[in-house]
Parts: structure tokens; C-alpha cells; sequence
């Protein structure tokens, strides 16, 4: 196909996931689900292997059973997240799994390398996409052809993984004669398609051109016509030679033949799938000069594709590795430089490490490029000449060595073996690694070297930053936690304002004004706090400490997206001057308190996904998706099991925790009581396909989560020393809480919230898990299982988190 590339980064996707924070929270479980699919598969194929000569209809299909429920949750969360496309791969994954269900004998080794490859390719596209690459989902079809064909599904088209919303659109095009419909017509059209098929492009698809702008001249109703200008765009493509001769175009061809019989006996109907692939075939099109082909030029404009880029859907560019093997392999090139960095800092002591850890390197650059055999060779002197002199490596040669490890490094963060450029920086580096090992001095870095080196120390300089911010952010909590419990303290509040200062700079250097604005004004509030003296009923009914929990919650969220999307950070939080209040965009439908953003919702988009158009202080238009936090997709979904009913407990010490027989409803008074560090995350008004999906994956979560937790506190039974089942507990708290809030459940989120706080202070003094403390985390996970169910039921609203919270805080 003459048009066809490589399929490099496009200007933009055929997708856009404007909020990667879903896709960042699921794609490690979805990952293991995908990896537990294939072992569950290959269980079964040597279980049934094992029992060979017996009846494998009658074969045990548990494995097949499991990994058709991890592939169905999968394709749920997928599109959930607004990755409809990646999903159709898994649903042909998971179709493929039920033909095994239904005829066993079909899970042949070979199907399951075609399941396994496609996982492959699923994994590494999604990480792409997290890394805010601009990739193509029309990629994945080698991988996607594969899988259908195991279950002879009858259509198979690359147009299938392409994310256009069709739309009729007319095309301004200068006026011609029209063509009638008849038997003359018929005939021409019979005649020139079947040469077309047969190889004879250009003329022949020039002619079919002009027929269909005729027929298009000649129509009175939208659609008829809008299809035989697609069509003329379509072949004005093929006349060029901007389009190949592969089977789907073949077959393109021979629809649109049917397409005119249709017609021509008057019936109207118009097939979108046909003329959703013509566009796609259009959009694979480009003219380097766009006079030479009005008509597909006109299609280009009119339906907007110059934003995307032609992918040659044959190439195989994802799933070529084993994601493990590429794990591995950054894994040993990340011990590997740091070995060779303290090598060369003067630890005479690592040569050995220097030389067991490059061998590793060396082993993973043969498995997955062999290409790079002399750079490979090259490494392999430095390690032998290290290793004989046992000396601290020289200058020259130790930023040599740097730089290729550097390069390495970028290369398998995002390996593409096909990249022109990769053999030819491959083999530069192992030149300029050679001439320095046989005495040559250092030759200056080139312009790319340079590059990389900033993109490099850009990512390590965020990523440092970030982990600051993390770190200053937990540490304001946790002072204005103390002080919020104990107002007439003021000692613990001292150290808030500079801290703020301090992570006021950091923002405004990143161009966050947003936030910068908000962490300001929340440190003009402690600074009024410190000065004066508090009427606490008055502060907590004016809001105040509830206003510096929202916030703190919202630039914990914040922090976290910086290190994944930190460009998108800009457009997503907005800062309201009237509450003092940092916000953030996502999840949220128009209300009237938006109308300063002029925030509006495109219809036309799918349910599962809208487009706010936000013009504040420039035009700006992305997608927004309803954000959802959660963990997985484990074997524990729906597995809980509820420890005893939640009653009051009395301990050792005759200490009290009372926790409520029955939900217990909150007084306005006792509302204002309560801890206030809550994210403040409205429920999307008005969007019901977001809201209760993303329901319902809080409730699968839910259940998820109490159960590993469950499991935690059981173990803590018999090694209550185990601070590893702490963290355990404690994550599973942390999750609860950050779960809840993104789906507006905040009272639940302020309960979990609690044990959270109770969890930190417990692991921080490493104590044991003791009977009470048991006692208390299994009436709370218990608690919270049946406060879950009634959430589901809908007969929640009674729950509060304030027994949560004193029973907590009573501990602590």
C-alpha cells in the first residue's frame, strides 16, 4: 500500500482518553488478568493432554471458565474508561474462550499462542496510551484478526478498531451531470469493478470515480447521495494509487456493487458499516497534492480527518514480546547502571556486580534486538577489561558506558525493533564505545544524545518532585488532622505556613496557577488560625476546616496525576475564588455553578463518553471521562464473606468502641463533628451510564478489597507482628476510601478514611497487631461489607462514618 507508514506516533489518536488516571489506577490488574487468562488456558491444555483418550467434552472447563470470567471484566473496565476499541480485542478473546467452552477440542496450543500474543499487544498499547503516546487502536488488528478467525467470526475489517463517530456529512463539491440508474449502468459498473479486482486500478477507478459522482448528482435523499460521494472518494484513492489491493478493499469494492443494486430497485436503505469503511478507507488515503484528488480532499475536510494519521493495519507493531521478557530487561538495565554508577563514584567493590549485571543486559539485548550485537560485543570488553584491572573505570570511559546504558534504557521503555533509527543510534554508540576502549578520545555528544539526556533528566526531575510534593502534602494532613481534633493546640500548626510557601513555589514553577492560587489562600487560613483566637462551632459551621480538606484532598489527586499527565494537570483543575475551593473538572456534568467556564456537553458524542468545551481564558476542547478509582479484578470479587455482625466490643483493657447494631443517622451537629479531610467530588448530575457504571465497579471493588482484607486480618491472627499484612490492611483501607469519594460516596470514603489514619499511626510504631486492634479492623471490614450491600440495594442513606470515626480515633 503506497500510502502506508509505519505506524509512528500520529498527531493525534484515533481515541482521545483525555483523563489517563483510570487507565493508570486498572492497568497493572488488568495486566494479571490478562496473564492469568493465559495460565488459566494452559491448565487446561495440559489437564486435558494428561487425560488423553477420555471424552473431552466431558473434560473439567474450570480454567476455561475463570479465564473467560477475567476477559469479561476486562472488557467491562475497558470500556468503562472509554477504551471501546482495546475492549472489542478482549471480547474477541473472550468469544474466543466460549467456542473453547463449547468445543474443547479447539483449545489447541496454537490458539492459545494466538490469545497469549494478543494480550501481549493489548498490554503494551495500553501502556502507551498511559504514557500519553499517541497510538492507534487500528494497530492492534493483526492481533484481533488472529482471534476472531479462531472463532470464524464473519466480519473481520481493520475499519472495526478505528474510534470515528460516523455522522452524515455532505461533501461541497462543484456541480456535475447526473446518472441515472438502468441496465447500461449496471452493466459499465458490473464490467469495471470486476477489472478493478482483477488489478486494473487507475483508469478503471477513475471511471468508477465519475459514475459515482453522477449517481450522487442524481439523488434527492441525504444518504444515498452522501454514499456515492464517499464512493467517488474511494476510487478517485484507489485511481491514484494511495490505497493498496487487499481483501477488505476487494471486498469494499464489491459492496458498494451490491449497495447499487439495492438502490436501483429503489430501496433507500444505506449501510453505515459500509460507509464507515469507505472513510476509513479515505482517511488511509493521502495525497501529497491535494489538487490531484478533489474529491478525497473534500472527504478529508468534511469529516475532519487530517488529525488522523494511516495506519497499516498489517504491520505487526505491538505484542512482539513477552511483556515479562521486557520487564526483565528493565529491571537488569536499571541495576545494571546503578552498579556501573558506583562503580565509577569509587565502590571498587561492585566489578563483580558491574559484570554479573551486564551479562544480564547482554542476554536481554540478544533475546529482543539483535541488532544491537555490537554495542553488545563492545559492553562485553569494557566488563572483561573492568573485571581484569580492578580499577575505578576512567573518565571518558565511564560517560560512554553512561550514555549507551542511558540510550538503552529510553530504547526499552518503549522497544520498537522496526524503528530505522534504533539499528543506526545502536550502532553509533557501539563505535564511539570502541574508539574509547582502544584509547580514542571522547567524541562530543550528538544533537540526539543531547536530547535524550534532557528528556531523561526532565522525567527524573518530575518524578522527584512529585514524590516531594507527596511527601510535604502527607505531612500538612497529618499536622492539620491533629489540630482539627484538638483546636486549642496551636504548637503542631506552626510549621503549616512555610510548608505551604514551600509547595506554593514548586506549583507556580510547574505553571499550575490553579492550585498555586489554592495552597495561597489555604495558607492566608492557617496563618488567621494561628493569629487569632478560634471559636471552634463557629469555624467548623463557616466551613473552614472542611474547606482545607477538600482541598488537600484534591491536590493529593493532583499530585498524583502530575506524574503520568502532567500537561493535562493544567485543564483539569479549576480554582473558584467565591469558596476558595480547588476542583477538579473530571466526573462532573454543567450546573449552574459552571456557568463561569462555560462548560457545555456535546450530545453527540456516545454515552460513554462526553466533551466539555471549556473557554475561560482561551478555547479549549477535550474529553472528559467520569473518573473512578479502583485496584482490580481479582479472584475475590463478590467472595466476601461478613465476619461477625457489628455490634459493641468490649476489650481487655475494658475499653469501649461502640459501633452501631443497626445505621445509625447523623445530626446536624454531629455532622460538623466529623474529621474533615474528604475530597470534595460532586456525582455526575444527569450522566446515568457513567454514574452507575462506575457504581457498580465501586461495589466489585468493595467487595474485592474487604475480602484481601479479611484474608490480612486472619493472618494477623497467627503473626500479628507481620507488618506486611498491616500495609495489606492498610492499602485496603486507602483504596476504600479514595474508591468512595470518586463516586460521591463520602461518607463511606470518611469511615475508611478513619482506619486509614489509624493503620498510618499504627505502622509508623511498628506495633503488633493485638487483639483489640484485631477485633476492631474485622467489626469495621464487616461493617463496611454490609454498608456496601446497602449501597448496592440502594438503603444506604441511615450509614454514617461517625461510629467509624470514634471508634478509630479511640484506638489511636
Amino acid at each position: 500500500m503506497h500510502s502506508m507508514v509505519t505506524n509512528s506516533i500520529s498527531t493525534k489518536p484515533d481515541a482521545v482518553v483525555s483523563d489517563l488516571s483510570p487507565l493508570a489506577w486498572v492497568l497493572s490488574e488488568l495486566c494479571k488478568s490478562l496473564e492469568a487468562v493465559t495460565k488459566a488456558l494452559n491448565r487446561f491444555v495440559k489437564e486435558a493432554e494428561a487425560a488423553r483418550g477420555t471424552n473431552l467434552g466431558v473434560a473439567n472447563t474450570s480454567q476455561l471458565r475463570a479465564a473467560r470470567q477475567h476477559l469479561h471484566q476486562a472488557v467491562g473496565v475497558l470500556e468503562v474508561i472509554g477504551l471501546a476499541k482495546p475492549a472489542m480485542v478482549v471480547r474477541a478473546m473472550e468469544a474466543a474462550v466460549q467456542k473453547f467452552l463449547q468445543q474443547p477440542e479447539l483449545c489447541s496450543q496454537d490458539a492459545i499462542t494466538k490469545i497469549e500474543c494478543a494480550s501481549f499487544a493489548l498490554t503494551e498499547y495500553l501502556e502507551g496510551v498511559l504514557a500519553d503516546k499517541s497510538f492507534s487502536a487500528v494497530s492492534l488488528f493483526p492481533q484481533y484478526r488472529n482471534v476472531q478467525e479462531i472463532v470464524r467470526a464473519e466480519r473481520i475489517h481493520p475499519a472495526d478498531l478505528w474510534s470515528y463517530i460516523w455522522r452524515w456529512i455532505e461533501l461541497e463539491l462543484p456541480p456535475v451531470d447526473a446518472h441515472a440508474y438502468g441496465d447500461n449502468a449496471r452493466e459499465t459498473l458490473d464490467k469495471a469493478v470486476l477489472q478493478l479486482i482483477k488489478g486494473k486500478a487507475p483508469q478503471v477507478a477513475d471511471n468508477l470515480r465519475d459514475m459515482s459522482l453522477g449517481f450522487a448528482a442524481g439523488q434527492t435523499q441525504q444518504h444515498p447521495k452522501i454514499f456515492w460521494l464517499l464512493a467517488a472518494g474511494f476510487f478517485e484513492a484507489l485511481a491514484h494509487n494511495l490505497l493498496g489491493s487487499d481483501l477488505y478493499i476487494r471486498r469494499a469494492t464489491s459492496q458498494i456493487l451490491l449497495q447499487y443494486a439495492s438502490l436501483s430497485r429503489g430501496e433507500a436503505a444505506i449501510s453505515e458499516r459500509l460507509v464507515l469503511d469507505l472513510l476509513f478507507f479515505c482517511f488511509q488515503a493521502v495525497s501529497v497534492r491535494p489538487s490531484d484528488t478533489p474529491v478525497l480532499s473534500a472527504v478529508h475536510l468534511s469529516y475532519g480527518l487530517a488529525r488522523y494519521k494511516p495506519v497499516d493495519y498489517e504491520l505487526v507493531q505491538f505484542g512482539r514480546f513477552d511483556p515479562a521478557l521486557l520487564a526483565q530487561a528493565r529491571k537488569r538495565i536499571a541495576l545494571a547502571k546503578d552498579a556501573w554508577s558506583a562503580l565509577c563514584a569509587g565502590e571498587i567493590t561492585k566489578i563483580k556486580q558491574v559484570a554479573d549485571q551486564f551479562s544480564l543486559v547482554i542476554d536481554s539485548l540478544r533475546k529482543l534486538h539483535a541488532a544491537s550485537e555490537p554495542l553488545v560485543q563492545a559492553l562485553f570488553q569494557v566488563t572483561e577489561a573492568t573485571a581484569r584491572t580492578k580499577q575505578v573505570p576512567d573518565i571518558a570511559l565511564a560517560m560512554e558506558v553512561a550514555t549507551s546504558m542511558l540510550y538503552i534504557e529510553a530504547v526499552f521503555d518503549d522497544l520498537d525493533p522496526s524503528d530505522p533509527q534504533l539499528a543506526i543510534r545502536t550502532a553509533s554508540l557501539a563505535k564511539r564505545l570502541q574508539g574509547v576502549i582502544d584509547g580514542a578520545a571522547p567524541q562530543p555528544l550528538e544533537g540526539w544524545m543531547e536530547e535524550l539526556y534532557r528528556r531523561v533528566s526532565d522525567k527524573q526531575t518530575m518524578s522527584s518532585v512529585v514524590s516531594e510534593l507527596r511527601v510535604a502534602l502527607a505531612d500538612i494532613e497529618g499536622t492539620l488532622d491533629l489540630f482539627f481534633r484538638n483546636f486549642k493546640d496551636k504548637v503542631p500548626l506552626q510549621s503549616v505556613p512555610g510548608q505551604l510557601a514551600q509547595m506554593r513555589g514548586v506549583l507556580s514553577v510547574l505553571g499550575l496557577d490553579n492550585a498555586s492560587r489554592a495552597v495561597l489562600q489555604m495558607k492566608v487560613t492557617v496563618e488567621q488560625m494561628l493569629n487569632t483566637e478560634i471559636d471552634d462551632h463557629q469555624v467548623r459551621a463557616a466551613g473552614t476546616f472542611e474547606q482545607l480538606g477538600n482541598n488537600l484532598g484534591v491536590l493529593s489527586f493532583l499530585i498524583d496525576m502530575l506524574n503520568y499527565q502532567p500537561a493535562l494537570v493544567k485543564k483539569l483543575f479549576f480554582y473558584d475564588e467565591e469558596k476558595n475551593q480547588l476542583t477538579s473538572l473530571m466526573g462532573h456534568s454543567p450546573s449552574a455553578g459552571d456557568a463561569a467556564l462555560n462548560i457545555t456537553v456535546n450530545s453527540e458524542r456516545p454515552s460513554s463518553e462526553f466533551v466539555y468545551e471549556v473557554n475561560k481564558d482561551e478555547d479549549k476542547t477535550f474529553h472528559l471521562m467520569s473518573d473512578g478509582h479502583f485496584d482490580g479484578m481479582s479472584d475475590l470479587v463478590g467472595m466476601v464473606t461478613p465476619l461477625d455482625e457489628f455490634s459493641s466490643l468490649a476489650f481487655e483493657d475494658d475499653a469501649v468502641f461502640p459501633l452501631p447494631a443497626e445505621p445509625v443517622a447523623l445530626t446536624d451537629l454531629e455532622a460538623i463533628e466529623m474529621p474533615l479531610a474528604t475530597v470534595a467530588v460532586e456525582t455526575p448530575l444527569g450522566i446515568d451510564f457513567e454514574e452507575d457504571d462506575l457504581r457498580d465497579i465501586f461495589l466489585e471493588e468493595a467487595r474485592e478489597v474487604t475480602g484481601h482484607a479479611v484474608l490480612a486480618i486472619g493472618m494477623l491472627e497467627s503473626q500479628p507482628e507481620d507488618l506486611e499484612q498491616l500495609a495489606v490492611l492498610r492499602r485496603a483501607f486507602h483504596t476504600l476510601k479514595g474508591s468512595a469519594r470518586m463516586v460521591g460516596l463520602n461518607e463511606f470514603g470518611e469511615a475508611s478514611w478513619a482506619m486509614e489514619q489509624l493503620l498510618n499511626s499504627w505502622l509508623a510504631d511498628q506495633n503488633t497487631a493485638s487483639s483489640e486492634f484485631r477485633a476492631l479492623c474485622g467489626a469495621v471490614m464487616a461493617g463496611l461489607a454490609r454498608w456496601t450491600e446497602d449501597i448496592a440495594a440502594n438503603q444506604d442513606s441511615a450509614w454514617s462514618a461517625l461510629s467509624f470515626c470514634i471508634s478509630a480515633q479511640a484506638l489511636r
